[in-house]
């Protein structure tokens, strides 16, 4: 906590004249920062509890506020921009000023200590546990074996590498291909985000009363369907009704944001299961190593997606024109929704061969309980 209030001071709260070594820096300590937060967070849940549908509704509601935070963390900037002064005729409000970045950390170095001391007061530790040090490549050799954590990780590699190629283009296609205002690509994040919170309780309640892989399948199909009608807008509805376009979008980031809290939430949980199954393979619980490990191989590919600017470009695609090619603008929308609507569909039809139900976890729970109650017997009578 302490390193990523740092960092945040460094990025947000920069002197008048830096230097590229400074921003990075900046911009790999709060990554850092980051990392060293998010994963003991991550496996710190895991721990929480043991029961198949309760770790739904503890991921859930985690999701639930990460939600908020980033609506925070959306609209503070905005507002800051605003400042409370009447702006020049046709002047926007900026989002990137120093007054609005200087405003986002203000939240994170306010909110920050708040939060994490609510954390360390309010939720206990759990029990100690059984833990085996193993070398690196030993225990991604034995994480490997594991079948249904296999299914999550190639799960997770498709999802990243179809997030990171929409990701990176989203700015460009809806400047260039959608043509709307920045403001509106603004609001469409925000209502996503916003219909992702509205949507956490419904994915919370099917986890409790379905299969969990099946629930994250049927999400993931849901929002495919919603996405794969931006082709259709952009070929089809632009030309005959150009004014309703934004509203098309608005409908389709509206379902996608209903669906869009479904992963995080059955993920998280469904990996906790995962960490059950592990540790009475190996016999020791290995909860941080999974979330890490995933954790690694989701930033691999997070990155990844940003060979789709190379391949644009190399169709002649141009930022700085006013008007690109059809050609050249058809890529982007490949690059943008085709490529990844395959991938997100093979990331869906995998997750739903996860093999882990209600019933199994049962019993890899009690084998777990009877395990753990031997072994207390043992410290028992050799004390």
């Amino acid at each position: 906590v302490p390193m990523m209030m740092m960092a945040s001071y460094l990025l947000f709260f920069p002197p008048e004249i830096v230097s590229v070594w400074y921003l990075l820096s900046s911009v790999m300590l709060i990554y850092l920062g980051f990392t060293f937060i998010v994963i003991p967070y991550g496996a710190w849940g895991a721990e929480l509890a043991t029961d198949y549908n309760e770790r739904s509704r503890i991921t859930g509601y985690r999701e639930i506020f990460l939600l908020v935070g980033v609506m925070l963390a959306i609209t503070a900037p905005l507002l800051s921009g605003l400042g409370g002064t009447e702006l020049p005729a046709g002047e926007k409000p900026k989002t990137a000023s120093r007054e609005a970045m200087a405003a986002l950390g203000y939240l994170i170095l306010v909110l920050m200590p708040i939060c994490a001391a609510i954390l360390f007061w309010k939720v206990k530790e759990p029990k100690p546990i059984l833990v085996r040090h193993q070398p690196f490549f030993k225990s991604v050799r034995s994480v490997l074996r594991n079948g249904p954590f296999r299914i999550i990780l190639l799960s997770t590699m498709f999802s990243a590498l179809a997030g990171s190629f929409n990701g990176a283009l989203a700015i460009l296609f809806f400047d260039h291909v959608a043509r709307l205002e920045p403001i509106q690509g603004q609001l469409l994040i925000f209502t996503m985000i916003a219909m992702g919170f509205l949507g956490a309780p419904i994915w919370i309640w099917a986890a409790k009363n379905f299969q969990k892989q099946k629930v994250l399948a049927c999400a993931g199909a849901v929002s495919l369907c919603a996405f794969a009608l931006v082709p259709v807008i952009i070929y089809w509805l632009r030309p005959i009704a150009p004014d309703a376009v934004f509203w098309a979008f608005l409908a389709t980031s509206s379902l996608q944001g209903l669906c869009i809290a479904a992963g995080p939430i059955l993920s998280q949980s469904i990996l906790a299961d995962i960490v059950d199954l592990d540790t009475i393979k190996n016999g020791s619980q290995r909860a941080g190593f999974l979330f890490a490990f995933l954790g690694m191989i989701r930033k691999v590919f997070d990155a990844a997606g940003l060979i789709a600017l190379p391949i644009i470009a190399y169709f002649s695609f141009n930022p700085k024109l006013a008007e690109n090619t059809p050609e050249s603008l058809f890529v982007v929308l490949a690059m943008y929704c085709l490529v990844p609507l395959v991938l997100w569909t093979t990331a869906t039809y995998i997750v739903w061969q996860y093999p882990i139900t209600p019933e199994r976890q049962a019993r890899l729970r009690a084998a777990l309980d009877r395990r753990e109650e031997r072994q207390a017997l043992l410290v028992a009578s050799s004390d």
